[in-house]
């Protein structure tokens, strides 16, 4: 019989090494049988279930752990909101209004001027000798034998007219004017025609004629003469306190807008 010398190593955490001789070959199966129950594992030592480490709470934006879910808002009461104490009225302070001065009033009594009839204006107009000096005095007759003059319609505006029924231009002109008296005259202006003619048959019937509202006056050729105009006809714009305002020698028709508008300054300035 054979002896073997078999060897095993334990399969536990001993250090001993276990030596066995075995000197009978017909042992060898339940040599086996040891071995593998020596091999046998020991039951593990089940220990304390491990922990999970702290998280560390890091800077924000950093994210390190898993991010909890955010609760879902709910639905907003759309019907019945919250009462909001009323915003308070807040004042700015804002530039005081500028200062207008007030329109004078006109006076009391006195009407506006109508729009004016003629809108073209010649300065060169109405600066013929005699503007700036007083008006000469006189006392005529009028076609009906009544008595008129000058110094009668102070504090009115005059517009003095040199005229005859032999000129055709005083025929133009004279008319002309009368419209002029006509809008003007409630507001404190006066025509006075002064015709050459020393009879009155021709004056009347030409006035009545054109139905003129003027004031007439015959024999006005010696009144003529003392204002030395060699141009036939001539007028005078004359302002309430007897002051030649525009003088006009001969039959213009392109200054009737600058007579107009010395008519119309020496009306304003009446009181």
């Amino acid at each position: 019989m054979t002896i073997h010398n078999l060897s095993f190593t334990t399969c536990s955490n001993a250090p001993a090494r276990l030596h066995m001789s075995l000197r009978t070959a017909t042992n060898i199966p339940a040599l086996l049988v040891l071995g593998l129950l020596a091999c046998k594992p020991e039951p593990a030592i089940q220990g304390p279930e491990p922990v999970a480490p702290e998280t560390t709470r890091e800077d924000p934006g950093t994210t390190t752990g898993p991010v909890e879910p955010q609760p879902e808002p709910g639905p907003q009461n759309i019907t019945d909101p919250a009462p909001s104490e009323p915003t308070p009225e807040v004042k700015v302070p804002t530039d005081p209004a500028p200062t207008v001065s007030p329109t004078p009033k006109p006076t009391p009594g006195k009407e506006p001027l109508p729009a004016a009839l003629n809108s073209k204006i010649d300065a060169s107009c109405g600066n013929d000798p005699g503007v700036g000096t007083p008006a000469k005095p006189f006392a005529l007759k009028t076609p009906d034998g009544k008595d008129i003059n000058l110094a009668g319609h102070r504090g009115k505006v005059v517009l003095l007219n040199f005229w005859g029924t032999w000129c055709k231009p005083c025929l133009k002109e004279l008319p002309e004017f009368d419209r002029l008296y006509r809008r003007y005259r409630k507001h404190g202006l006066v025509l006075i025609a002064i015709a050459t003619d020393t009879e009155p048959e021709k004056v009347l019937e030409f006035a009545n004629e054109r139905k003129l509202a003027a004031k007439l006056a015959l024999g006005g050729e010696p009144l003529a003469e003392q204002y030395a105009s060699t141009s036939f006809p001539f007028s005078l714009v004359i302002d309430d306190k007897g002051q030649i305002r525009g003088s006009y020698r001969g039959y213009r028709p392109e200054c009737a807008g600058k007579l107009e508008q010395d008519l119309r300054a020496a009306l304003e300035r009446l009181p």
